[in-house]
């Protein structure tokens, strides 16, 4: 009771004063610790909550705002899909918009403030997008409401899982894939649950991740960080596989293999490896057979 009477009168002093930046930042502080609190029954309290504190929230008060909505998922999961169903379609029009497209500017004058709040607003949402989909939740993207956003998140993670400079930052990305690739695709030859998705996946996302993007030679393949990607793009593989057999198989080995100059041989000991169980085996053949790729290229090849 003294939590509803409390937030009821931080909400009502929000209506009346919706541009006091502090004044959101208490208010999402005091429901960060009354979830931890009080558990499942401020449920009923959180969308009004969520909406005011939406309103007219800035680019680095969302990332508090995300922040508070991981808090929620990582604590009742599922539970929060009808919450997440509602906001969800307003944080990402919002956050989508004020993103650049790919990437940041760099050189003088680059290091702003602004520039600085949206690099960090950028890496939460990438977090809240691993979030969701790693706890079942991957639904709400597909929502009616939320189907507008849909193209320009899938753009936006394939252009950080190939391009990132945070290596970490990728992997999430690829996991990100991973899981919808999981949640989205029927076997082989079922139906689509989500139309044009598995063309992108297959088409867009394996042949600029999973190969042009580990060609370049800026992957480098003696940083413990890139390994653990490149295990990643490598499950990637092997998850589109048993989703899309060989459509995926002839487009990966058929036009994206050629294009890097791989040899017959070579590409048909990829379709064993990827045929079998071992991944271990998958995973290090690959690794020896994008570094063959690159001695043939010689430097003369740059991908993307």
């Amino acid at each position: 009771l003294m939590f509803k009477q409390t937030l009821d009168v931080l909400l009502h002093i929000l209506v009346v004063f919706p541009k006091i930046e502090s004044l959101r930042s208490t208010v999402t502080s005091f429901i960060h610790r009354m979830v931890d609190i009080l558990g499942a029954s401020v449920f009923p309290y959180l969308p009004k909550a969520l909406e005011q504190l939406l309103a007219e929230s800035e680019p680095k008060e969302m990332v508090g705002f995300l922040l508070l909505i991981n808090q929620l998922i990582c604590k009742f999961n599922t539970a929060v899909r009808d919450i997440l169903e509602e906001v969800y379609p307003t944080i990402a029009s919002r956050i989508f918009n004020i993103l650049p497209k790919d990437a940041f500017p760099t050189g003088p004058g680059s290091n702003t403030e602004e520039i600085r709040e949206l690099q960090e607003l950028q890496r939460t949402l990438y977090t809240f997008l691993h979030v969701i989909t790693t706890h079942d939740l991957s639904s709400v993207f597909l929502s009616p409401k939320s189907r507008g956003s849909l193209d320009p998140m899938m753009q936006l993670l394939l252009y950080t899982s190939c391009n990132h400079k945070d290596i970490l930052v990728r992997k999430m990305c690829v996991q990100i894939f991973i899981r919808l690739i999981k949640d989205w695709c029927a076997m082989p030859y079922g139906e689509d649950k989500v139309p044009g998705f598995q063309n992108f996946v297959i088409e867009a996302f394996a042949m600029n991740c999973c190969l042009y993007s580990v060609l370049d030679k800026s992957f480098e393949f003696r940083d413990a960080n890139t390994l653990v990607l490149f295990g990643e793009i490598v499950l990637a593989q092997k998850v589109m596989y048993e989703k899309f057999g060989n459509d995926f198989l002839i487009h990966f080995v058929l036009k994206g293999f050629p294009a890097a100059h791989c040899p017959q041989d070579l590409a048909e000991q990829y379709c064993q490896k990827l045929q079998g169980n071992d991944m271990k085996a998958l995973n290090s053949f690959y690794q020896s057979l994008i570094e063959n790729l690159r001695l043939q290229q010689n430097g003369n090849l740059v991908f993307r």
